[in-house]
């Protein structure tokens, strides 16, 4: 028997009640709501409400959407108490759903879940449990289909990632102390980065409310480098050599040789690029630092950092796409010369804790898929030669090794190398160029071998802000 949409009067009062916690709370949330210290004061039940509301309100848009689209067709959202029994009785499975859902979207959604903690004041560690809360709610009571294993991992571990990168930037953009058309342009510049802690200020007060900044607010140290080229890429199946535009970004949170280790994530990276021939982004490395000690004396022009990093990548090539959550732990060096030249290396290695990877021939046997998941290991080296705080020539190398335990019975083999040098050519304008070069070759277990290789030039013109006044500099 069909079954009726869900009414739109009880949509509404779900939404309402998923809202409901933080409207109660916008009066009870008093303008000096801060510890002794000045960090917000923590309001863990909040969070928790602020997650179950944000699950329901997703739920109860894409149930709508499904019979909208479907009619009785694939109603993956509209749940109810026999989905949830059927559910937990089951237990995990390991979906076929879309690579680039998988491995990009789920991160981002664990990014909300982990920000409502953040956003109500508790910290890192203490937002890092809400990513898997989040999911583990989602994935039992939120769908239709059994819960997915591989989503947990990427909900979980991308999203501590994610969320901590986003969390800090927006706090970034935003600043309390100003006031009129100034401060209303950075809490709606916030938005897109950080919206679950946007939304959280508008409830709460906090959009408006004037004060001093977060103590941790600025990084000490922000660069900030934009390339905008053209991307000539060929492969080494039949569709040949492909030349498209390219926009790449490249964000530098802190600086490892001048901020001693105080919190995770007090240095990060972030490289982006953005080529329409892979679907809008091919390429997002998070790199956060989760702690650093100092292996030689921190005033020496020779320096040595033993540093540990969690990492988030998604790639998206023509020979090969990869994904995963990763824990690094290495070595970061330095060597000062004179007249403002340094070289600076770091040499790390890599355990992936969940990857994915194309398996096109015998991925994910039985099924739609064509990618691998399975846990790994990896290394990454990595020097650039700077002038004055400006890299004009780097090289990066990594390699990394996966192990399927869904899909195909094979192992994988990864590595890329990529040359960048820089020219230049004003005082925050450079001339540029990009050489790299990404391998895969998969292993299958009774079957052929299969290699995929894949050579990228980028041509590009280089802005980087960061050679004037320090963008992140308080207004005086």
């Amino acid at each position: 028997m069909r079954r009726a949409p869900p009414r739109r009067a009880a949509t509404l009062a779900l939404l309402a009640l998923a809202a409901a916690p933080a409207l109660l709370h916008a009066q009870a949330n008093p303008p000096g709501d801060t510890t002794a210290l000045g960090r917000p004061r923590p309001h863990l039940l909040r969070a928790l409400a602020e997650v179950a509301g944000l699950n329901i309100l997703i739920n109860r848009v894409d149930c709508d959407l499904a019979h909208a689209r479907d009619g009785e067709g694939r109603l993956w959202a509209c749940v109810d108490p026999g989905v949830w029994s059927r559910n937990i009785r089951y237990g995990w499975a390991w979906d076929v759903d879309a690579f680039h859902t998988n491995m990009f979207l789920h991160p981002h959604h664990g990014a909300m879940y982990f920000n409502t903690a953040r956003a109500n004041g508790l910290d890192f560690w203490e937002s890092a449990p809400f990513a898997f809360l989040g999911s583990l709610m989602w994935e039992y009571l939120g769908e239709t289909e059994r819960p997915s294993l591989n989503d947990l991992y990427n909900t979980g571990f991308g999203g501590i990632a994610l969320g901590e990168v986003y969390h800090r930037l927006g706090a970034l953009i935003r600043d309390d102390r100003r006031r009129g058309a100034g401060r209303v342009l950075r809490e709606l510049a916030a938005f897109p980065v950080d919206p679950i802690g946007s939304l959280n200020r508008w409830a709460h007060g906090g959009f408006s409310r004037v004060g001093p900044n977060p103590p941790d607010r600025h990084p000490g140290t922000l660069g900030l480098v934009v390339q905008t080229g053209g991307r000539t890429a060929s492969d080494s199946g039949a569709t040949g050599r492909r030349t498209t535009p390219s926009i790449l970004v490249d964000v530098a949170y802190g600086d490892p040789y001048r901020r001693a280790y105080d919190r995770p994530f007090d240095v990060f990276t972030v490289r982006m690029q953005v080529s329409p021939d892979a679907g809008g982004v091919n390429l997002l490395r998070v790199r956060g630092r989760l702690w650093a000690h100092e292996l030689t004396d921190s005033t020496n022009d020779n320096r040595a950092i033993l540093t540990v990093n969690q990492q988030f990548e998604y790639l998206h090539t023509a020979a090969y796409r990869f994904g995963g959550q990763s824990v690094e732990a290495g070595v970061v060096g330095g060597l000062g010369f004179f007249l403002g030249i340094d070289l600076r290396m770091e040499a790390f290695a890599e355990g992936v804790m969940l990857g994915a990877v194309d398996a096109p021939k015998e991925g994910g046997t039985g099924s739609e898929r064509t990618y691998d998941f399975g846990p790994g290991v990896g290394g990454t080296l990595a020097a650039s030669f700077l002038v004055r705080g400006r890299s004009l020539v780097s090289a990066r190398g990594h390699w990394g090794y996966l192990h399927s335990v869904s899909g195909s019975p094979a192992d994988h083999y990864v590595r890329n190398l990529g040359f960048e040098l820089d020219i230049p050519v004003a005082r925050e304008i450079a001339l540029g160029g990009f050489a790299g070069w990404f391998r895969r070759h998969s292993s299958y277990h009774g079957h052929p071998g299969e290699t995929a290789s894949f050579p990228e030039l980028r041509i590009y013109v280089s802005w980087q802000p960061n050679r004037g006044p320090p963008i992140w500099e308080e207004p005086r």
